[in-house]
């Protein structure tokens, strides 16, 4: 009787480990959660995936709340997509290099911009946030 109700805890215990979210995917959900911010234009949602312990050069949270707050107010529409990406984990640390491409609009103007961009993560609680390189 014993080794059938092991056996099923064993199972239980499986399926629940399977059903874990991988660090790596929950910083793809971190990096989703940008774009799909910078598509809506929507600086709550933004920020959620900045810590406020951002620091990159002279930019702190505060500066860089401001600079995206300024970039949805002045275009009409951003797009913005990114692939080919690649993360490292380093405990509590970890960076994520991703091709990208930007296009901005304010009236008949568009700009865009494509490169790499390599964006440093740390884990807070359950949930990674960019602290530099925006």
């Amino acid at each position: 009787m014993r080794r059938p109700f092991l056996s099923f805890l064993f199972l239980i215990f499986l399926l629940l480990l399977a059903c874990q979210i991988s660090e790596e995917e929950k910083i793809y959900q971190t990096l989703d959660r940008r774009q799909e911010a910078l598509q809506k234009k929507d600086l709550s949602l933004y920020l959620s995936c900045i810590s406020r312990a951002y620091q990159d050069k002279e930019e702190d949270f505060d500066r860089l709340q401001k600079r995206i707050e300024g970039y949805f107010k002045t275009f009409d529409r951003i797009s913005y997509s990114s692939w080919d990406r690649s993360v490292q984990i380093d405990g509590e640390m970890a960076t994520a290099i991703q091709q990208f491409q930007l296009e901005v609009e304010k009236g008949e103007k568009k700009n865009r911009y494509s490169g790499k961009e390599a964006l440093f993560l740390k884990k807070e609680g359950k949930q990674w946030k960019i602290i530099k390189g925006l």
